[in-house]
């Protein structure tokens, strides 16, 4: 029976559809783009590098080549293991956890460098956009100084580990921090907790729907 429920807890609030499309509305003329990637355990959000650097500083990112930086937040022993641990991921959802941020600089479109994944485009106002970094920027522990704690590098390409703010949780997990990153962008607050990628992608693909269509 418990293996049972930690089955369920996982599928809840690790697992996404894993579909690979990609979808985008057309946004307003003075809009900035911005991505949401479905990585299947969760859902990660990228801003072009300009504007991370312009709210977000001391970010390993030095090389002029950067075009996206992709954030994600998590529980960090889970995030950080070398390889999937089904302990970690029990403990993770059961028990309070500290939390890591996970930041990726890429030098390509996230469609492109994240080709075998879903990527959902929206335009989003740059007053949205400063908001939303600014909540980017509030999820990050920084030191006496002000410098952010690196913790050490990421899992793909050019990324780095981050300390975080929060205790990582069933009900505070992944997926619900890329939410609450995307309400700042201006889609609204499900009804329902986002446990999962594939809950926060339902949200952004309706509030794309509309976007195209604003009669509906």
């Amino acid at each position: 029976m418990m293996k049972q429920i930690v089955l369920i807890l996982l599928l809840l609030a690790l697992l996404g559809c894993g579909a690979k499309t990609v979808a985008s509305h057309t946004p307003e003329p003075d809009s900035i783009e911005i991505y949401v990637v479905d990585h299947g355990m969760h859902a990660g959000i990228v801003i072009d590098a300009k504007s991370v650097a312009n709210v977000i500083d001391g970010l390993a990112f030095d090389d002029k080549a950067i075009r996206f930086i992709e954030f994600g937040w998590g529980d960090q022993a889970f995030y950080q293991a070398e390889s999937f641990s089904l302990f970690l991921a029990i403990k993770a959802l059961l028990f309070p956890t500290d939390s890591v941020m996970h930041v990726a600089g890429l030098h390509y479109d996230p469609w492109v460098y994240f080709r075998r994944s879903e990527v959902l485009r929206i335009g989003i106002s740059p007053l949205r956009l400063n908001a939303l970094l600014s909540h980017i920027d509030r999820s990050f522990v920084r030191d006496k100084r002000g410098q952010l704690i690196d913790l050490g590098r990421g899992l793909y390409g050019k990324s780095r580990f981050y300390a975080a703010k929060g205790e990582y949780h069933l009900f505070n997990n992944c997926n619900t921090w890329a939410m609450s990153v995307l309400i700042q962008a201006g889609i609204p607050e499900p009804m329902m907790v986002t446990l999962g990628a594939s809950s926060v992608m339902r949200q952004v693909r309706s509030y794309q729907d509309q976007a195209a269509d604003p009669v509906k």
